[in-house]
């Protein structure tokens, strides 16, 4: 994912790939064991079992990083003028706001704007076709936005993707609203 500058100070933040290193140093060190003819079960089976352990340890640090990621986006969303003294939350903020953060959400609109195109047949996402196609123009507002360079809020990048990403967002469920007032209201608050 995105790499976690140590310019946070206190920040320690999980590290999937450092978390695995250690055990998959011993893991080739275990392999070395394999270039003896009595000890080479016993190196591909250590060797196995620390490659095993790296595998878990990075999982769990992975899980670890999702958490405070979800509790620095339950933050932003609820007041983020408050929560912009949060280390945490600045982590986050710089995370939601990268290109390569705004990229991957214009794209994810653009492969909406795919599904909703009436030239296609109807495929098995749970698109509100219709409703989006009315709106096509504003979502297309929406991938410009996210690509054109200006500022946007950790705020409006987290609730496009709500809008691009949750069940219960108005571009998949009806009872959810007005897609039209959803997306307008992102654009706006994607503006600093």
């Amino acid at each position: 994912m995105a790499s976690h500058a140590p310019s946070f100070g206190t920040l320690d933040l999980p590290r999937p790939g450092r978390a695995a290193l250690p055990l998959l140093a011993l893991a080739v060190v275990a392999l070395a064991l394999e270039a003896s003819p009595q000890l080479w079960l016993a190196g591909l089976v250590a060797a196995g079992c620390f490659a095993l352990a790296a595998v878990v340890r990075a999982a769990r640090a992975e899980a670890d990083l999702a958490r405070v990621r979800r509790a620095a986006d339950r933050l932003i969303l609820a007041d983020a003028h408050r929560a912009e003294g949060s280390t945490v939350v600045r982590w986050r903020t710089l995370e939601l706001v990268s290109p390569a953060s705004r990229q991957r959400l214009a794209h994810e609109v653009e492969q909406t704007l795919r599904r909703i195109d009436p030239a296609r047949l109807p495929s098995a996402s749970p698109v509100r076709r219709a409703d989006a196609r009315r709106d096509q123009e504003a979502l297309l507002r929406l991938e410009d936005r996210m690509l054109d360079g200006r500022p946007v809020t950790a705020r409006g990048v987290l609730l496009l993707r709500r809008l691009l990403r949750e069940p219960a967002s108005p571009l998949y469920y009806e009872d959810a609203g007005d897609l039209s007032r959803a997306i307008t209201h992102v654009l706006v608050e994607l503006d600093p």
